[in-house]
This record gives structure tokens, sequence and C-alpha cells, in this order.
């Protein structure tokens, strides 16, 4: 089924409804125990040989706040943003960005504890680039051609 390119594209309502979905898909998979699952593979994956594992756990109002953040703002700059490839750019470095906070955690003695957060960027990146394949958004109309015309 092909998307209906001439549908009206809104920027509020996705927006709302893309960060609330990414977080209830964290909270979700926090309740199953898998973002425990994530941690623990990133803290592997990131602790070298002869640190001593982390001893401080990350509060879980910043870690959620800050996943919120994620979630809401992706899809509020992919949105503004014209072109695929660009939004998809934006969407590559945030999650790079992201996962890269598991060592400076590690060096700073905390756990690296940013699956919510990778969850939350993945998932509201991917939704917000779903709803601008199937919508054209204000960001994607070609100028008018009469402008400044007499």
């Amino acid at each position: 089924m092909k998307g209906n390119q001439n549908a009206p594209a809104h920027v509020g309502l996705p927006v709302l409804s893309v960060g609330v979905m990414a977080l209830a898909l964290a909270a979700g998979l926090s309740f199953l125990g898998l973002i425990e699952k994530l941690d623990g593979l990133l803290e592997s994956l990131f602790l070298l040989k002869g640190l001593a594992p982390p001893s401080i756990s990350l509060g879980q109002f910043e870690l959620w706040s800050g996943s919120a953040l994620l979630a809401f703002l992706l899809p509020a700059v992919i949105l503004n943003i014209p072109s695929l490839w660009r939004r998809l750019v934006l969407w590559g470095f945030t999650f790079a960005l992201t996962l890269a906070w598991g060592p400076v955690m590690l060096l700073a003695a905390h756990k690296p504890e940013i699956g919510v957060a990778l969850v939350a960027v993945l998932w509201s990146g991917f939704c917000t680039i779903f709803y601008t394949t199937n919508h054209v958004l204000p960001v994607d109309k070609a100028p008018s051609k009469n402008h400044g015309a007499s």
C-alpha cells in the first residue's frame, strides 16, 4: 500500500504522538526487564579490561527526563528539516551521540544506563521518518512561483 503523498501534514500532533509512543515502548521494555539486559550488554562492551565496574547508578528522574527530551525534540527537529537524507543523517547522528554517552559515563564511574535513551531515539526517529515518507510537510513544499511577480 502506497502512502498518500498529498495528505496534509502537521507538526505538533506527530511530535506529541511519536514522543509518547517512544517513551511507552521504552517503559514497556523496562517493565519486561529488557532495558536492564541492554544496559548490561552495553556495560560489558564499553568496560575495558583493568577498569573497575562502575558503582554509581544514574537516577531515574535524570534517565527518563533526558530520554523524554530526546523522544520529543528529535521528531520536532526532523519534521522541520527538508529532504529525507538530511533527516536520516540527523537521526543517525543523534543515535551515535546517544550511544557515545556510554563510555563517557563509565569514565565518570556511572553505569552506562543509556538503553532507555537509545530505544527512545531509535523509535522516535523511525516513526518520524515513516511519517515524513507518507506526508508532504510544509518544509518540503516548493516555494510559490508567483513570489516576486508583478
